[in-house]
């Protein structure tokens, strides 16, 4: 996926989600509320930004050092989420020992993730990366706002809508890119990027997944630290690929950082109320 270029990636992105979905609108319960999809459809716009962004950094600096950066915008969600539910900071002002476990978590987890080897490069890909840490940041704001709309009864089918539309919004956005650069349509559907198609069919679970995380969470910044124990399992699967005389190179974080990882994101679970 990574040979993908980013436009046709995104492309699929979208497209895939809303080809396995669509089929499914006659028999799913809407969601009454204007401002559910007018945020799903921004979202769209700025998912479209900063995974392209993202993609493309990966392939010029390399998908470890751009995965150093990603726990930042970690800290960005936190802030944010406080600036829009000020309510949330007099809770936390109440209870100075419940903020500080949580402060001390987030950054635990944050230090943890963030312990690639530093270089020059890194310098470089943090300064292009600095929108896209907004822009993912705004996006997780923004995802959980949207399953603020959702009353728990219809939380499945406030997923199935958020996926649909971001999805719908991101395969346009991507195909008006592609075809503006006078790409050739045909390029679109060969076999070298179709046969990935497959593989795009996790994303529709695991954002269903993070959108149940989203609604639960009393702010987005937990699920988002809770989701990068990702590399963790990327860690024990290669171990295992290598296990079997598989070759899989996979630098991973130290097994120090990997408790303190661990350890952060368990006080963080422990800390919910």
């Amino acid at each position: 996926m990574a040979k993908m270029p980013p436009k046709v990636f995104m492309f699929y992105r979208g497209l895939v989600p809303v080809a396995v979905l669509l089929p499914f609108l006659c028999v799913v319960e809407f969601i009454y509320d204007w401002r559910f999809y007018a945020l799903c459809s921004v979202q769209g716009l700025i998912i479209s930004f900063v995974d392209y962004r993202n993609f493309r950094a990966m392939r010029i600096w390399g998908a470890e050092t751009i995965s150093s950066i990603h726990p930042l915008n970690i800290s960005f969600i936190f802030v944010l989420w406080m600036i829009l539910r000020p309510s949330t900071m007099v809770e936390y002002w109440r209870d100075p020992m419940y903020f500080a476990g949580i402060l001390l978590s987030l950054c635990g987890a944050m230090y943890a993730l963030s312990s690639f080897k530093r270089s020059w490069r890194n310098n470089l890909a943090l300064k292009y990366m600095f929108l896209f840490i907004v822009g993912s940041a705004l996006c997780d704001i923004f995802n959980k706002l949207c399953m603020g709309f959702v009353d728990s009864e219809k939380l499945v089918y406030g997923s199935y809508f958020y996926i649909l539309i971001t999805s719908f919004v991101i395969m346009l956005t991507n195909f008006w890119l592609y075809c503006r650069e006078n790409e050739k349509l045909s390029d679109l559907v060969d076999w070298k990027y179709i046969r990935y198609v497959p593989i795009m069919l996790i994303l529709i679970l695991s954002i269903a997944a993070k959108n149940f995380s989203m609604f639960s969470t009393p702010n987005p910044s937990f699920a988002k630290a809770i989701m990068y124990t990702y590399i963790v399992w990327i860690m024990l699967v290669a171990k295992i690929l290598q296990k079997y005389g598989i070759s899989c190179q996979h630098r991973g974080i130290p097994r120090k950082k990997v408790l303190l990882l661990l350890a952060s994101v368990l006080l963080l679970i422990l800390l919910q109320k």
